[in-house]
């Protein structure tokens, strides 16, 4: 876009820290970008969708580079996502919604804030691999995944990103990702959890853009990388930057970017916080009180949060005096469909929350009954504790159901790899062929950790790839041979 013929201009609202200095990707200097921020604010005040308490400067700049500074693009997508917020709510959602069902959320879709990167931008993880849509049925409603979805987004903005930007002096109003694909395979690509993604993806893009910094997926399989190289070269030199496949020592590549303090230990780090534990300066005391009188908008949603939770607490009760680097349950970030999840069901209790979490693994039915004081309680009370504890045994059952039914897909999906590896035998390493065979259990067992026979079966799949691959080179090379007898053109 061509600069403005009346000169520079200055933004006529409010703006936290000054502009970075330097040209940003779309060439422009900082007093251009401001230009168009005003330029920008000002056909928002004609259509009456700026509002000084809540449209900063680097809200409207995101939108703006959203739809590379085409004022159109950028006011059509500024204004559908006004309608979007009055549908849900939005403006309200940190204040009135609770998701009392977080914890038990967070283990069937291991998800979360853990600290800060070396820009001091919020760390955001995902374990994709462990999502459980069948245990998430069972805990929540779809609309209440979504509220929440959108209830994090809206945290982020509003509490975790001005602490950050507080501490580093400057704007800080993007995320580092870390994305684990482990354990991703077709069953995360269809059906429901696609949908459920594709949704939040959407409301991501169009409601929340340019707030994604970087991300490192790690644990890629062979399959996800084989994808990466067909949908690469569609995608934008800008938009690429932002994403960095990592090595399989992948701690490595987190570590350039993360001090290990800040990273977990399950992540090659230091830090013994879980995706429970919502670790990092905006769940610190000591940083909150500091920051009570300069930031009191997300101060002011933090206390409103704890007591709609019922809690009556800002923040974690934290244990040592160690600060947001206090850990909870060790177990606490993985699903609970993964094998080493506790034998208990972990739907004990609704949560103590959404910003809350509450004391992670449930024990034994027995001891979380007796807790729960059945034998010294009133009639109303011991029934309550009943109710709960028979929940708790109905969903023993379902999980133990869901556990048979995976042993038996395993042992059938075992079966079909050695078929497939008979049939490939002659393009198979010799040495990997019978080390696998080893490890695998027999097709019509259940024995063999559940983890360990996927990882097999996971290491299996992409040997059968290239096996196939060196079948279709080979009958590709007949072909052409048949071909080429006494042929002078080939």
């Amino acid at each position: 876009m061509t600069k403005d013929e009346e000169g520079p201009l200055k933004f006529q609202g409010y703006m936290p820290y000054p502009p970075k200095e330097g040209i940003d990707d779309w060439g422009l200097n900082a007093v251009e970008q401001e230009t168009h921020v005003e330029h920008f604010r000002g056909i928002l005040v004609e259509h009456n969708a700026w509002r000084r308490e809540d449209h900063d400067y680097y809200t409207l700049l995101r939108f703006l580079r959203a739809r590379n500074y085409i004022y159109d693009k950028a006011v059509k997508m500024w204004l559908d996502t006004i309608e979007w917020r009055k549908e849900y709510d939005v403006d309200n959602i940190l204040e009135n919604f609770v998701f009392h069902e977080r914890e038990q959320f967070l283990m069937a879709y291991p998800q979360g804030y853990h600290k800060t990167d070396k820009l001091g931008r919020p760390i955001y993880i995902q374990l994709l691999g462990k999502i459980d849509i069948g245990t998430l049925k069972q805990i929540t409603t779809e609309e209440r995944m979504i509220k929440f979805h959108i209830q994090e987004y809206e945290r982020c903005g509003k509490v975790i990103m001005p602490i950050c930007s507080k501490l580093q002096g400057r704007q800080i109003d993007q995320t580092f990702g870390i994305m684990d694909v482990k354990g991703v395979g077709m069953s995360h690509l269809s059906g429901e959890v696609k949908r459920l993604m594709s949704t939040l993806t959407k409301y991501d893009q169009d409601n929340y853009p340019e707030m994604l910094g970087r991300i490192c997926i790690i644990n890629a399989p062979f399959v996800f990388k084989a994808i990466w190289g067909l949908v690469k070269p569609l995608l934008n030199p800008r938009t690429l930057s932002k994403i960095q496949i990592c090595q399989t020592n992948y701690q490595k590549d987190l570590l350039e970017w993360v001090a290990p303090e800040n990273l977990p230990e399950w992540l090659g780090g230091t830090s013994k916080g879980t995706l429970l534990d919502d670790c990092g300066p905006w769940s610190d005391p000591e940083v909150l009180r500091r920051m009570e009188g300069s930031l009191p908008v997300a101060c002011k949603a933090l206390k409103r949060m704890a007591t709609l939770s019922g809690t009556g607490e800002v923040v974690l009760q934290l244990e040592d005096g160690e600060g947001y680097h206090s850990p909870r349950s060790e177990a606490s970030f993985v699903s609970i469909s993964s094998s080493t999840a506790p034998s208990e069901p972990l739907l004990s209790h609704a949560g103590s929350g959404a910003w809350v979490p509450g004391s992670g693994p449930a024990r034994s039915s027995l001891s979380a009954a007796e807790e729960a004081g059945v034998g010294d309680a009133t009639p109303g009370e011991a029934s309550s504790s009943v109710q709960q504890h028979g929940s708790m045994l109905t969903i023993a059952a379902i999980n133990a159901h869901k556990q048979s039914s995976l042993l038996e897909r395993l042992s059938s999906l075992e079966g079909l790899y050695g078929q497939q590896m008979q049939r490939l035998k002659g393009y198979m390493p010799a040495n990997a062929t019978a080390r696998l065979q080893g490890r695998l259990a027999p097709p019509r067992t259940s024995g063999g950790g559940v983890l360990q026979r996927l990882e097999v079966l996971e290491e299996g799949m992409e040997l059968l790839l290239r096996a196939q691959e060196l079948s279709w080179q080979a009958d590709e090379a007949k072909k052409r041979d048949r071909c080429c007898r006494g042929c002078v053109i080939c």
